[in-house]
C-alpha cells in the first residue's frame, strides 16, 4: 500500500492571506498576523499520514489527529491544536510526565482524516515570539488549552465510560454537510443539511485514547444512539469513523454525568 504524502501549498498571495486570516482569528493584529504568514506554509496531509514534532511548529486548522504522547498514551485532537517543539521549551512547559519523552522525540501523530496545517519553522517562531509578546501569549493560550483538554478528557476519573465517550465526541464534533433524499410530489429530491459530526477516529482509536476496552466503547456509542444523543445512520449512509450528533445538549448532559 502506498504511503500517503503531504502536499505543501506555494507561498502565494492568496495562501498568505488565508494564513494571515487564521492568525488574525487568534486575536493578533494585522501586522503581527502578516509577519507570521510571511514565514508560514500551508500543508495538507491525507488520512493515514504520520508525522512527528521536528523543526516546524504545526497548527492544526482542519481535521482530526491522533497523537502518541507516550508509549500507551494517545490523545485525539481537532482544529486549532498546536503540535510543536516550542511548547516543550522552558517558556511553554510540557504537561507533567510528558516532558522527558517529548524532549527525546518519542512522540508522533497520525491524521485520522484529511488535515490542513499551518507550519512555521521553530527557530523563526521562537524569534517572533520573543520579539512580540502578543505571539508568546497566543502560544501560551494554546498550550494551556491543550493542558486543560488533557485534564478534562484524558485524565482518569470516576466518570462512567458512556460519560467519557460523550465528552470526547462532543469535543471532536464539527459542522458538516450531508445530502438528504426527500420525496416531493412523488419525486426524489436531494437537499443538503448541516449537522455536527465527530469524524475521523475509529472506535479502537477512542478506546485507546480513553484507556477503555473496545467493547466498552462500542456499548457506549450504541447507548448514545439509543437515547438519541447521537443520530442513527440512514440506509446506505457512511457509518465508518463517523458519529453524527442528534442532540448536543443531551450529549453534553451525559458527558457531565446527567
Amino acid at each position: 500500500m502506498a504511503t500517503p504524502h503531504a502536499s505543501v501549498s506555494p507561498r502565494s498571495g492568496a495562501t498568505k492571506d488565508v494564513i494571515a486570516e487564521f492568525f488574525g482569528l487568534q486575536g493578533l493584529s494585522p501586522d503581527t498576523a502578516d509577519a507570521l504568514a510571511n514565514v508560514s506554509r500551508r500543508r495538507k496531509r491525507p488520512r493515514g499520514s504520520q508525522f512527528a514534532p521536528g523543526r516546524v511548529a504545526s497548527f492544526l486548522v482542519h481535521g482530526c489527529v491522533s497523537e502518541s504522547v507516550q508509549p500507551g498514551k494517545v490523545r485525539l485532537w481537532r482544529e486549532l491544536m498546536l503540535f510543536e517543539s516550542v511548547s516543550r521549551e522552558p517558556l511553554f512547559p510540557s504537561p507533567p510526565g510528558e516532558g522527558e519523552l517529548s524532549r527525546t522525540g518519542a512522540t508522533g501523530a497520525t491524521c485520522l482524516s484529511g488535515c490542513i496545517f499551518v507550519e512555521i519553522p521553530n527557530a523563526k517562531l521562537t524569534l517572533l515570539a520573543m520579539a512580540d509578546p502578543a505571539i508568546a501569549l497566543v502560544l501560551a493560550h494554546m498550550t494551556t488549552k491543550r493542558h486543560l483538554l488533557t485534564e478534562r478528557l484524558y485524565t482518569a476519573t470516576r466518570a462512567t465510560p458512556v460519560a467519557r465517550v460523550a465528552a470526547l465526541l462532543d469535543y471532536l464534533a464539527q459542522p458538516a454537510r450531508r445530502n438528504v433524499i426527500r420525496r416531493k410530489d412523488g419525486a426524489a429530491v436531494v437537499t443538503t443539511t448541516e449537522e455536527l459530526v465527530a469524524s475521523g477516529p475509529s472506535q479502537v482509536d477512542i478506546a485507546d485514547a480513553l484507556c477503555l476496552g473496545r467493547a466498552t466503547v462500542e456499548k457506549a456509542v450504541a447507548e448514545l444512539r439509543q437515547v438519541k444523543a447521537l443520530r442513527a445512520f440512514d440506509v446506505g449512509e457512511r457509518a465508518n469513523r463517523c458519529y453524527p450528533v442528534e442532540d448536543r445538549s443531551l450529549l453534553r448532559q451525559i458527558a457531565l454525568g446527567g
